[in-house]
């Protein structure tokens, strides 16, 4: 009788490859920092049109630093961020932003964003009007839907001290930190949202979701 010998099946095989392999099924290079880079510009600085990025790679595996040019109004201005370890630690942008988007500063970065600049112009006058309320009563959230960055929007413009003690009254929990280019960027967790929260002068200037990977 002829010895029979199992059938690999494609699942298996590639899982073999993966583990012999585990560097290349968690690989960052210039492109991931690029896109990591460009959604914190986008989402901070209120800018679409990205232009002309590229990275170069640090003194480490996954250490980059990335520059590129946002058009705003027809003129190029420079913008660059750093890179470690898959987390964007400090991102720069000194040019003006796009006068038709102000009121968008305070949505979330990526798809969400996106979507969000429709419901901004209408809520950005109700959003602004609520902030000094909010801080007058401890606890309220300001009527604020939906969930992670978008449901904390009315935490933009208060101070560092009083913004801390409502993440926390929120149910999220600090998770880590980071300083580059006058602000101080802290990451905080609940659940499955994670979100980044910029603070400039000692008030909250903007506050976008991120990964899970930056509140690890």
């Amino acid at each position: 009788m002829r010895p029979t010998h199992p059938l690999h099946r494609p699942s298996t095989i590639l899982l073999s490859l993966a583990l012999a392999a585990p560097g290349a099924a968690f690989a960052y290079g210039s492109e991931d920092a690029i896109r990591d880079c460009e959604n914190r510009i986008s989402g901070e600085y209120n800018l679409t049109d990205l232009r002309e990025a590229h990275a170069t790679q640090l003194d480490g595996e996954k250490h980059f630093s990335v520059k590129g040019k946002a058009k705003v109004d027809g003129d190029k201005y420079p913008w660059g961020c750093e890179v470690k370890n898959r987390h964007v630690t400090m991102a720069e942008y000194d040019g003006p932003r796009p006068e038709s988007l102000s009121s968008a500063e305070k949505l979330a970065i990526g798809a969400a964003a996106a979507v969000a600049i429709g419901v901004a112009a209408n809520e950005a006058g109700k959003e602004r009007g609520d902030t000094e309320e909010t801080y007058r009563k401890p606890g309220q959230h300001g009527g604020h839907g939906g969930s992670g960055a978008a449901a904390l929007q009315d935490l933009v413009g208060a101070k560092a001290s009083s913004g801390e003690m409502e993440m926390d009254n929120r149910g999220y929990e600090y998770a880590s930190g980071s300083k580059g280019g006058g602000s101080s960027y802290t990451n905080w967790v609940k659940g499955s949202h994670c979100v980044t929260i910029r603070t400039e002068n000692g008030h909250y200037r903007s506050i976008v979701d991120v990964t899970m990977l930056d509140c690890e």
